[in-house]
């Protein structure tokens, strides 16, 4: 699964908005929005934080088949 779906997915099972995971990533909404969109991606620190907010593996936000 793409990054992007991924990370929506996980937000969404976690019932919260693009606005609740921006303020605890400390971005915009916006932000959010474009990494959902595939517009682009966020950097391998923020994704450890996403992994973290979102309790991930941070294996499942990195486009890699294992």
């Amino acid at each position: 699964m793409a990054f992007k779906e991924t990370l929506a997915a996980a937000r969404e099972q976690r019932g919260m908005t693009q606005q609740d995971l921006a303020e605890k990533l400390y971005v915009t909404r916006q932000a959010v929005s474009r990494w959902e969109n595939g517009e682009t991606e966020p950097s391998v620190d923020m994704r450890k934080l996403i992994a973290t907010v979102l309790d991930v593996p941070v294996i499942q936000l990195f486009d890699i088949d294992v």
